[in-house]
């Protein structure tokens, strides 16, 4: 076999190359099974199937064959690339991964997996960021990889040729393709946004913040002030700033409270004059927006409620065991529930259920999910039963709340 007359430092070179075509994370491994070069844009969460490097090293273990192509697909259906090459002596191999070749379906994983509710909301966030490709785009990764030995480190400096000023614009066809594109990703941020602000709106800052770091896809100012960074920044954060201000708005935070902190972060913002100081303003504008939001909510609770409240809507989609959760919290099940309902008025299955119901109303109104999905997402076995106790609640079933109807 033809060996690859290439440094160290030139496979770096070429792998990152290759990093930058296919917007993969890519992996270089040497013969000793040793990392020599790694970007990473997804990180595989703890709760999926070959989180960390376990899918990348396996796929390593089971290339036996140099200057062939692998591609491998785990249980979850995320699939990777890999190909082996000798470099002199040394052999060296290259992985690029993951992407999917159709969107998951993230209820049969929820489902079939369990997962909680949280990790649910962890998989929707990473699913929304990992690549879809089609079996030609595929096929064209796979072929670069093929390619290695070609994509040298020299740096081609093209003839660069400008054409003259027309009189007349020429209609293209990819305008129209660009205007597609365009439409997509309006759509794409209005969801964003709905789902940014619900994520406020519950106090859930975790959330809230992959969202708004997740590509920056909810504000986009680049293509106006390509080369102003400050001025793009300042008015991500003053419209940043409004979506927290309705959203604790509209979890019932006092308007006073919400004047306060609002008018704290404009002047902030209007006297940052540095693009790191604005970057720490919009992390630390969501924290302290959830924050008002729990705090508001919480404050008349004590201690041990706030730690129950706060496990319930970290698994509200789960059977409560109070025996457990008693045991977490030093105290009798018994004493957990009288404090509990003295304070809240609610049973903990009554504010669970209320939760549920919350939920049930984003995901109709958000998510184009069937009622039966609705109904296991947020932790109803029978569909039937939550339909009941929606209705119950509502005064109008799933289907009309979803249309708008009234009863």
């Amino acid at each position: 076999m033809e060996e690859l007359n290439l440094e160290p430092s030139k496979i770096v070179s070429t792998a990152m190359k290759i990093q930058h075509i296919t917007n993969l994370n890519t992996y270089v491994f040497d013969q000793n099974r040793e990392l020599v070069y790694h970007h990473e844009m997804i990180s595989i969460p703890a709760f999926m199937p070959g989180s960390g490097e376990r899918d990348v090293l396996s796929l390593y273990d089971n290339m036996k064959q140099r200057g062939q192509l692998y591609s491998y697909i785990n249980e979850w259906d995320l699939h990777y690339f890999g190909y082996s090459f000798s470099e002199k002596v040394d052999a060296y191999t290259i992985i690029i991964g993951p992407y999917f070749d159709k969107m998951p379906n993230l209820y049969s994983l929820s489902r079939e997996y369990r997962l909680s509710s949280t990790q649910s909301e962890d998989l929707k966030l990473l699913v929304d960021k990992i690549n879809v490709l089609t079996l030609e785009q595929a096929s064209s990764y796979g072929s670069v990889l093929q390619q290695f030995a070609n994509m040298n480190e020299q740096e081609i400096i093209p003839i660069v040729i400008v054409s003259e000023k027309s009189s007349r614009p020429v209609y293209k066809k990819e305008d129209h393709l660009n205007l597609d594109k365009e439409a997509e990703l309006v759509k794409l941020r209005y969801k964003t946004e709905k789902d940014f602000m619900h994520a406020v709106e519950s106090g859930d800052k975790k959330t809230a913040l992959q969202l708004i770091n997740s590509k920056n896809m909810l504000f986009s100012f680049s293509e106006r002030f390509p080369n102003q960074p400050l001025r793009r920044l300042r008015n991500v954060a003053i419209i940043l700033n409004t979506l927290l201000r309705t959203s604790a708005r509209n979890s019932h935070v006092p308007a006073i409270m919400i004047h306060r902190i609002s008018e704290k972060y404009a002047n902030e913002i209007e006297n940052a004059n540095q693009v790191e100081i604005l970057h720490q303003l919009e992390d630390r504008m969501i924290e302290e927006y959830c924050d008002l939001v729990i705090s508001n909510s919480l404050s008349k609770y004590t201690s041990m409620t706030q730690r129950v409240i706060e496990h319930i809507l970290s698994f509200y989609n789960k059977t409560i065991n109070k025996e457990v959760l008693a045991a977490q919290l030093s105290t009798h099940p018994s004493h957990l529930s009288r404090k509990f309902k003295e304070e809240t008025k609610m049973t903990l299955t009554a504010f669970q259920q209320m939760l549920r119901i919350k939920q049930a109303q984003h995901l109709l109104k958000s998510e184009n999910l069937s009622i039966e999905e609705i109904a296991w997402t947020i932790g109803y076995d029978d569909p039937s039963y939550f339909a009941r106790v929606f209705k119950k609640e509502t005064g109008r079933t799933p289907s009309q709340y979803r249309d708008g109807e009234t009863e």
